[in-house]
């Protein structure tokens, strides 16, 4: 069995318009790593407010929709 690497994991954990939530994310620097800007983290927790109480807040293991710009 060979292992073999199917790109950066970091860019799959945004593939597919989802976000999986890691340990030290938020919003923001999710906003800035797929839309460029992280003024634009409104769009992920409008789209997300089922899950999203505080956008202070949101927890490791949470899947988030990313909508298109």
């Amino acid at each position: 069995m060979v292992a073999v690497s199917l790109g950066d994991a970091e860019a799959q954990r945004f593939a597919s318009g989802k976000a999986i939530i890691r340990r030290g994310d938020n919003l923001w620097t999710i906003a800035r790593r797929v839309y460029g800007e992280g003024v634009k983290y409104t769009a992920i927790y409008q789209a997300n407010t089922g899950q999203i109480r505080d956008p202070d807040r949101i927890y490791p293991g949470q899947v988030f929709d990313l909508p298109t710009e």
